[in-house]
C-alpha cells in the first residue's frame, strides 16, 4: 500500500443506496480531475474488505505539459474537500488563497459526504498517510446540505457575470496539439499569460484570414513552430478554462519558436 493514496472509507451501519455510491465516486474522481486542472486523475488501486473501502491512486493523464508537480497531489486534494466543508459547514470564513467556491465544486463535495445521509450510524472518513482528514455523520451532512443550497444559489448568481467577455488582447500564444493534418485528435494550445495549461483551441472564423495565417507555413518555417501574438476570447465551464476562441492573428508580430528574438518577415 502506497501510503500517499487516498482512502475513502464509508462505515455502512445501516446501507446506502446503490446510485448515491456510485454517484460519491464519480464526484470524487470529478472534483480531483477540477483541482489538478485535467492533467491527473483518480483510479481505483483497491476495494478492501469492509463496509466500504475504497483504495485511490492518481495517474498522469496530460503529458503535454512542460512540466508536472512533484509535490503530494492526493494530501492537497483531501485538504481542499476539508476546507469547502468547513467553509459550508461555516467553520472557516473562506478557502486558502481566496480561491472561490464554485457550484460544481458544492455538488461534488457534496455527493462525496452524501452516503451518510442513510439511517443514523452511517459515516464518511477520507484519510491519506495514515491520518484522517475528513470524517462526517449525518447531522454535519444535515447541516451542510442546508448550508449548500443557499450558498450554491449565491454562487451561481455572483458567476453569472463574473467571466463574460473574458478578452485578452495581444497574448503569446503557441500551438501544443493539432489535427488539421488528421494525425491527432483536437486542436490545443496554451497561453502561459493566462494558465499553463493546455486547452481547446477554437477560431472565431473558420473562414477567417487569422485561422490560415496561424495554419500555413511561410518563409521555409512551419506553422507549427511559430508563437502567434493573438487577441482571445477565453471560454470558462464555470471557473475553469475550456477553450481559447482565436479572435485576431498579429503576423508581423509572430516569433520563431527557435530563435525568440527573430521575427518572421
Amino acid at each position: 500500500m502506497n501510503n500517499n493514496n487516498l482512502i475513502y472509507r464509508i462505515e455502512l451501519i445501516e446501507g446506502v443506496d446503490i446510485d448515491v455510491l456510485c454517484n460519491s465516486l464519480k464526484a470524487l474522481k470529478d472534483e480531483y480531475l477540477r483541482f489538478t486542472k485535467n492533467t491527473k486523475s483518480l483510479v481505483v488501486k483497491e476495494v478492501r474488505k469492509g463496509s466500504g473501502i475504497f483504495e485511490f491512486t492518481e495517474v498522469v493523464i496530460l503529458s503535454t505539459l512542460l512540466f508536472v508537480e512533484n509535490s503530494n497531489t492526493i494530501l492537497q486534494f483531501v485538504e481542499h474537500l476539508a476546507a469547502v466543508k468547513d467553509v459550508i459547514l461555516k467553520k472557516k470564513e473562506k478557502l486558502p488563497n481566496d480561491v472561490k467556491l464554485i457550484p460544481a465544486t458544492i455538488d461534488n463535495v457534496n455527493s462525496i459526504l452524501s452516503p451518510v445521509n442513510y439511517g443514523n450510524n452511517n459515516k464518511v472518513n477520507i484519510e491519506v498517510n495514515q491520518l484522517t482528514i475528513i470524517n462526517i455523520e449525518k447531522d454535519d451532512y444535515a447541516e451542510f446540505a442546508k448550508n449548500s443550497k443557499q450558498i450554491l444559489k449565491e454562487v451561481k448568481q455572483e458567476n453569472k457575470s463574473l467571466y463574460k467577455d473574458y478578452i485578452c488582447k495581444k497574448v503569446l500564444f503557441k500551438w501544443i496539439q493539432t489535427n488539421f493534418d488528421n494525425n491527432k485528435i483536437g486542436n490545443i494550445g496554451v497561453i502561459k499569460k493566462i494558465q499553463e495549461n493546455p486547452v481547446k483551441v477554437i477560431f472565431a472564423d473558420d473562414n477567417s484570414k487569422t485561422k490560415t495565417e496561424m495554419t500555413t507555413s511561410m518563409h521555409g518555417v512551419d506553422w507549427q513552430k511559430i508563437k502567434y501574438i493573438v487577441d482571445v476570447e477565453v471560454i470558462f465551464d464555470e471557473d475553469r478554462i475550456v477553450a481559447y476562441k482565436i479572435l485576431k492573428n498579429y503576423p508581423d508580430d509572430s516569433i520563431i519558436e527557435n530563435n525568440s528574438n527573430l521575427k518572421l518577415l
